[in-house]
């Protein structure tokens, strides 16, 4: 039997409620090559950080609380893999080269103060339930105040989604561009049949 009253009492106490609705609306669609991005993947696959959902020393309490009551209700290492890019300051140089100022033009955002993070999500595996704690940009650049930006990177294929609140967000073109607020809780996966890439930006709008 699934107990998932933890996550619940969670949600609730945080007030968060599915039945309110959020509007989230595309930003704009940046101009990119998500074949430059699948290259830069394959030619840095070593040096990648592989990871899967759980509580980390590194990350705050609230952010440890979602996932501890996300592996409660059965999500661990075999459906939650995700291989990323960026932390690496070399990585994250090489990114924002790929990316080119015009972009961040587009974000309305710094390049020089600006955490980037190519995901590559597997068939069968996700990224559960949870709101952004903001811990790496916060590590990086000491400032809260900052914006999270999803951007496709692959172009939507079987089993690609994004779910935002009460929002599910799919049949996106590469560089479609969202704002994901701070404290909205969402989710993303990939329950089809290739690898999904998509790219976080994390920077401080001007």
């Amino acid at each position: 039997m699934l107990d998932n009253q933890y996550f619940k009492q969670f949600l609730a106490d945080k007030e968060i409620n599915l039945k309110e609705h959020i509007k989230i609306d595309k930003l704009c669609t940046l101009d990119i090559d998500e074949k430059m991005f699948e290259e830069f993947a394959d030619r840095h696959r070593s040096e990648a950080t592989v990871k899967w959902y759980h509580p980390r020393p590194f990350l705050n309490a609230e952010t440890n609380t979602q996932a501890i009551n996300a592996n409660w209700i059965g999500y661990n290492e075999h459906n939650t893999t995700e291989t990323n890019w960026g932390l690496d300051p070399k990585h994250n140089k090489l990114l924002k080269e790929i990316i080119g100022r015009d972009n961040f033009d587009r974000m309305g955002i710094d390049p020089d103060e600006t955490l980037l993070r190519l995901l590559e999500y597997m068939p069968g595996h996700c990224l559960p339930l949870h709101y952004d704690g903001f811990e790496g940009f916060k590590r990086l650049y000491g400032k809260g105040d900052s914006t999270r930006f999803f951007v496709a990177i692959s172009d939507w294929d079987w089993g690609h989604v994004l779910q935002v609140h009460d929002n599910m967000i799919s049949n996106w073109k590469p560089g479609d561009t969202y704002i994901i607020p701070a404290g909205v809780c969402h989710a993303s996966a990939t329950f089809g049949i290739s690898p999904k890439y998509t790219l976080t930006v994390t920077g401080v709008r001007k």
